[in-house]
């Protein structure tokens, strides 16, 4: 395992929906993360594409793009796709390597199969992201009661 690799653990633990994860179970992800390179200019994620899993950057940087307008870019420690371990949906962007890109990918089947074999870290997941829609909702209902009456 190689520098990158090595703190793919302590990466993981920095994706909010993994962050409850206990060091048993993030070792059991990290040891189902499958490392890729990919090339300047070459697309890790496509707009519209099917969704089957995550990816955590581990060296160099991409872009991320909607609609062909660039919304971002991502370095080390950075990932893509984390709610599409859970739903599939259709990819919301597309992400291409910037420079020399190294990822780790988790797919979804490896995922829900973790999930599967522990339920008590299942429900500790679901109350996690009850807590992330909760804190989504409460930043709508800020943002509607600035907006001006129509």
């Amino acid at each position: 395992m190689g520098g990158s690799e090595a703190a793919l653990p302590s990466l993981l633990r920095g994706v909010a929906m993994l962050a409850v994860l206990d060091d048993d179970v993030l070792a059991q992800v990290a040891a189902r993360v499958r490392v890729a390179d990919h090339e300047p200019g070459s697309v890790v994620l496509a707009e519209g594409d099917e969704a089957n899993g995550m990816h955590v950057l581990l060296e160099g940087t991409a872009t991320v793009e909607r609609d062909g307008v660039q919304l971002g870019v991502l370095g080390p420690g950075d990932h893509v796709g984390e709610l599409a371990l859970l739903d599939g949906r259709p990819r919301l962007a597309t992400v291409r390597a910037e420079s020399r890109l190294r990822t780790g990918y988790l797919t979804s089947e490896d995922f829900l199969d973790i999930l599967e074999a522990s339920p008590d870290v299942a429900l500790e997941l679901l109350v996690a992201l009850a807590g992330r829609f909760r804190a989504v909702e409460e930043q709508l209902v800020a943002l509607q009661r600035r907006l001006p009456d129509g």
